[in-house]
C-alpha cells in the first residue's frame, strides 16, 4: 500500500509542478529571457527534488522489479519535463533554456541506466 502511495504522491507532485511551470512561463514577458531561464532553472530543481525522493525510496527497497517500476516512473517524469523545457526552447531559442533541457536528458539517461541495471 505504501508503495502505491508514494508513486501517486510522486506523480501528483510531478504534475502540479508542470502545471505550475506552464502557468508562470505563460505569464512572462516575451521579451525577457531571464524569467524564462529562471522557470527553466526552477523545474530542474523540482525535478531533482523527485529525482531525490525516489534515490530514498529505493534503497529501502529490496525487490529489483519494484526498483525499477520507480526508475521508469523517473525517466517518464523526466521526459514530461523535458517536453516543458523543449517547448520553452523553441518558443524562445535566444534565451538558452536549451541547456536546462540537456541536464534533464542527462538526469533520463541515468534513470534509464538505473532501470535497466534493476530489470
Amino acid at each position: 500500500m505504501t508503495e502505491c502511495l508514494g508513486e501517486s504522491d510522486v506523480k501528483e507532485l510531478a504534475e502540479s509542478t508542470l502545471a505550475g511551470f506552464d502557468q508562470e512561463v505563460a505569464s512572462l514577458p516575451q521579451e525577457l529571457c531571464v524569467p524564462f531561464n529562471q522557470a527553466a532553472m526552477r523545474l530542474e530543481g523540482e525535478l531533482l527534488t523527485i529525482y531525490k525522493f525516489v534515490v530514498r525510496i529505493v534503497r529501502r527497497e529490496d525487490d529489483l522489479e519494484k526498483i525499477a517500476r520507480w526508475w521508469d516512473t523517473m525517466v517518464f517524469q523526466c521526459d514530461e519535463f523535458a517536453k516543458r523545457l523543449q517547448n520553452l526552447s523553441l518558443a524562445h531559442p535566444n534565451c538558452g533554456a536549451d541547456f536546462f533541457n540537456d541536464r534533464v536528458l542527462d538526469l533520463r539517461n541515468k534513470c534509464q541506466r538505473l532501470r535497466q541495471m534493476h530489470s
